[in-house]
C-alpha cells in the first residue's frame, strides 16, 4: 500500500472515532493489531502503512503542490496559446512568472520551465482564460 493510501485509511479511521461513529470490522481488526504489534515494539509507521519508501514524500505541502500541478500547467498552456485561440499570447517566460504569482508554493520558475518541458509532451491546454474588468489575469 502507498503511503498515501495508508495516511487517507488513518485519517478515515480518526474521523470515525471522532465523531463516535463505529469502526467497520475491517478497519477495527486493522487498528487492533497495529496497536498490539505497536506495543510490542514494532516500528509503528511500518506497522500503520503510512512508512515512506525511498524517494515518496508524506508530507501535506508535498501532496498540495501535486494538486496544484494539475492546475499549473494546464493554465500555462492556455496562457500561452494565441489570443486568437483564446490564450492571452504570453512568452513562457512571462506565463510562468504569472502563474507565479497567482499560484501559491509553487517552486523557482527555472524548475517550473523544467516541468513545463515535460509537460509539453503530454498535457494540453484546457482553460479559457479571461481578463477581469481591471485587465488583470483570472486564473
Amino acid at each position: 500500500m502507498s503511503v498515501r493510501k495508508g495516511q487517507a485509511r488513518l485519517r478515515k479511521i480518526s474521523k470515525h472515532l471522532a465523531n463516535g461513529s463505529a469502526l467497520s470490522e475491517e478497519d477495527r481488526e486493522f487498528l487492533s493489531s497495529a496497536l498490539m504489534e505497536i506495543a510490542s515494539g514494532r516500528d509503528a509507521e511500518t506497522v500503520l502503512d503510512v512508512k515512506a519508501k525511498r524517494g515518496e514524500r508524506k508530507s501535506e505541502h508535498v501532496r498540495q503542490r501535486k494538486v496544484q500541478f494539475k492546475f499549473v500547467m494546464p493554465w500555462i498552456a492556455s496562457a500561452i496559446e494565441p489570443e486568437e485561440q483564446g490564450g492571452f499570447g504570453y512568452t513562457i517566460k512571462k506565463a510562468i512568472a504569472v502563474a507565479k504569482r497567482y499560484f501559491k508554493n509553487l517552486p523557482s520558475e527555472e524548475t517550473l520551465r523544467r516541468y513545463w518541458t515535460d509537460y509539453q509532451r503530454s498535457g494540453s491546454a484546457v482553460f479559457t482564460l479571461e481578463r477581469d474588468l481591471n485587465g488583470d489575469l483570472s486564473p
